[in-house]
């Protein structure tokens, strides 16, 4: 199992029942040699503690989702626009509420990460909660510095035995395709397809509805607190205009308008930490478990690409084979003809030397020896044919050739397989210099291009299979997680509306009663 963990000593305190980390305290410091201001917030865990800047965090959530793609890394609070520093220049580093806001949710991230079965383990992680640790030591060392630029090159699944974290070799092949998004699956996975509607239905509904009403209730509530604040101080100029029972009722009211501006502000406080936060965080949540399911949509088209790419190799080596056996189909029957070619018998050169032996013989001449093949020869002993002048064709009376030297002129054209002989060279010396060469060197090459790529999609199915299955495990196990957090804040939110309402009612029944005491 690819899921070796730490055993040091903050891995032993974490795994502790009543582990805890705080977030205590948020300084503002700044850059020795660049002067530029920054947050660091304190970390304690345990005895241990340790202080990191904002980025820092950003840095560690992005090296935990690179170093575990299939896992659902919990989110950190949103970073501040470019708009929000053009406008608040001077005040973002100052705004105590968005400090404590960041506080509360790094700290959630922090234990949100110490909790998971995975991630809580993981020895980059015990070693951001280190004190005297440099960050950017972690960040250039193993096994943050070796990991490929793409996650797809490496092997991710906690369900195999491949070194964890590092560029794999098979993968890493450039003959092995790297999909994008874009691509379509040819044969999707149906759990997971459905896993994607569902997430992309519940993003955008939290994001685009849910997430942006709180917000605006929230806004809401605070300016009605200011104004109540407002309000009630001019009740209490008011009472100053009266006498008796009348003033002491009116003052009664205002103190009832000033509670209701404080009680305002403490539930838009206790909103905001207790619901309005957790629904931002699982609107970020949403988007995260996009992000991993898009990851293994791409390992699922890397393996479709391989197989797709390793098909188009065989047709490539069945094709180039049977040029091959082509090929030498064609040099064995131009062999054979050269063969049959050689030792064939002329018919118009024996009819010539027939008629040439009956001339003589009317002539009363010595006949010319023939040797074994029935072509004459000169005493016995040479071939007609070894003389330059056998192969000149005979000019008649008219200054023409004869249609048997024609034909005997014509006898180097004769044979099909040196016509197919020659043109073939003519061809052979436009195309390439060694097409037989060439052929069986791309035949190497395809055979090769074959086994890196049978190796790849070994590899890459076993990971996408080990995959699938760590990323079932990690959406059921959010889902239970995201269950008892949504049970939690409507609880905390019913909470928070009670307790405002109890102590308005205490307040305002106050006041009823001291304006009861007014004479009629």
């Amino acid at each position: 199992m690819n899921n070796a963990r730490c055993n040091c000593s903050l891995d032993r305190m974490l795994r502790q029942d009543d582990a805890y980390i705080f977030i205590t305290g948020a300084q503002k410091q700044s850059d020795a040699p660049a002067g530029k201001s920054y947050v660091a917030y304190s970390i304690r865990t345990g005895d241990v503690d340790a202080k990191r800047r904002y980025s820092e965090f950003e840095s560690l959530r992005k090296s935990l989702s690179k170093l575990h793609p299939t896992l659902i890394v919990p989110p950190i609070p949103e970073k501040h626009s470019l708009v929000d520093y053009a406008a608040l220049q001077t005040r973002v580093k100052d705004d105590l509420p968005m400090v404590e806001k960041r506080k509360r949710m790094l700290q959630t991230f922090l234990n949100r990460v110490a909790r998971h079965p995975i991630l809580g383990r993981d020895h980059v992680f015990h070693r951001f909660l280190e004190s005297g640790v440099s960050w950017s030591d972690v960040l250039h060392s193993p096994p943050l510095s070796m990991l490929p630029k793409n996650p797809l090159q490496m092997v991710v699944s906690q369900q195999t035995d491949a070194p964890a974290h590092a560029s794999n070799t098979i993968l890493s092949n450039s003959l092995v395709p790297i999909p994008t998004m874009a691509y379509v699956l040819k044969h999707p996975d149906e759990r997971f397809e459905e896993s994607e509607k569902f997430t992309f239905r519940i993003a955008n509904y939290m994001s685009n509805n849910l997430d942006k009403s709180q917000r605006k209730v929230i806004r809401r509530l605070g300016e009605l607190a200011n104004d109540y604040a407002e309000l009630g101080a001019v009740y209490n100029g008011f009472s100053l205009n009266e006498q008796g029972a009348v003033a002491n009722a009116i003052e009664k009211v205002g103190q009832a308008v000033d509670a209701s501006y404080t009680e305002t502000a403490q539930m838009v406080t206790a909103l905001e930490g207790e619901f309005a936060e957790p629904i931002q965080e699982h609107s970020q949540f949403a988007q995260i478990v996009k992000q991993v399911l898009r990851f293994r949509h791409l390992k699922h088209a890397q393996v479709e690409m391989i197989e797709s790419s390793l098909e188009s190799k065989r047709d490539t080596l069945e094709n180039l084979q049977e040029m091959e056996n082509e090929a030498r189909r064609l040099e064995e029957a131009i062999s054979r003809e050269r063969t049959v070619g050689a030792n064939a018998v002329d018919i118009d050169e024996l009819n010539r030397q027939q008629q040439q032996q009956q001339q003589q013989h009317e002539q009363g001449e010595e006949p010319a020896m023939s040797n074994g093949n029935g072509y004459p020869t000169s005493n016995g002993h040479s071939n007609p044919y070894a003389s330059d002048h056998s192969h000149q064709p005979t000019m008649n009376g008219n200054g023409t050739t004869t249609i048997l030297e024609r034909r005997r002129s014509n006898k180097t054209w004769s044979s099909p397989a040196r016509m197919i002989n020659a043109v073939g060279h003519s061809l052979q010396g436009f195309i390439d210099v060694d097409p037989e060469a060439t052929r069986r060197n791309q035949i190497g090459k395809t055979k090769d291009a074959m086994e890196v790529l049978e190796e790849a999609l070994k590899v890459a199915r076993q990971d996408l299979a080990g995959a699938s299955v760590d990323l079932q495990g990690e959406l059921d196990r959010f889902q239970k997680e995201k269950i008892r957090d949504l049970r939690d804040m409507l609880i905390a939110y019913a909470k928070v509306h009670i307790r405002y309402c109890q102590k308005n009612l205490e307040s305002w029944q106050e006041a009823r009663a001291e304006v009861d005491k007014i004479p009629t």
